[in-house]
């Protein structure tokens, strides 16, 4: 089956000649999405397309602001520049999207989760106040899958046991380990798909320490 022109997991000349003169040629309503989708292709394909796929991001940001792609593109940019190490660039532009969230609320992504993540699991303690702030915004709905969950909770619990609210960082925290031990997102055709698993093993022991008080 050939692959659709605008999702290459290559970026040789040749490639970014293709995709360009294809991209002139494409209706203008759809040349966010045809970027946005390129650049998060290369973003997955590895590392060494990570710069490339940032000046995709970036070419929806400066030219398609009012595209429902725009928010994808700055929280995908921030990935991109998380994975590389640049926590603070990361951090700029995943606040770029919530606030774009916030005026725009039927277009969502996991801007505030990742941040929340960033700021609790890196002991950003400058972030606390704002992070749980994003949590109660964004958090409170039930979420599918259990992932999702267990980071929202154990954002919460790290960051409230760091602050010394031992009690809600230990509730918060057992809620937490409750959904990393959940097998199956419930889904019939996909029961894997968004559970823990294996991951998050060093976060899960800090985890289990702050449930019994430790």
């Amino acid at each position: 089956m050939a692959i659709d022109w605008f999702r290459k997991r290559s970026w040789s000349e040749k490639d970014q000649s293709d995709f360009w003169q294809r991209l002139a040629r494409a209706k203008t309503h759809n040349r966010a999405q045809y970027t946005f989708i390129q650049g998060y292709t290369l973003m997955e394909t590895g590392s060494q397309y990570w710069t490339s796929a940032t000046s995709l991001f970036d070419h929806v940001i400066e030219n398609y602001p009012d595209s429902i792609n725009f928010v994808q593109a700055l929280s995908a940019k921030a990935d991109c520049l998380l994975s590389s190490g640049d926590i603070d660039g990361a951090l700029q532009y995943y606040d770029r999207a919530i606030e774009r969230m916030r005026i725009m609320p039927n277009i969502q992504t996991w801007a505030w989760l990742d941040l929340t993540w960033i700021v609790a699991t890196r002991r950003l303690s400058h972030q606390y106040e704002k992070a749980l702030d994003l949590l109660d915004e964004f958090g409170r709905a039930q979420q599918l899958f259990p992932v999702v969950a267990f980071r929202i909770h154990g954002s919460r619990a790290l960051i409230q046991s760091a602050r010394g609210q031992s009690d809600l960082g230990a509730q918060a925290a057992r809620s937490a380990l409750s959904f990393a031990d959940t097998d199956s997102s419930g889904l019939r055709y996909h029961p894997k798909i968004g559970v823990v698993g294996a991951r998050y093993e060093d976060i899960r022991a800090q985890l289990a320490a702050i449930a019994v008080g430790t």
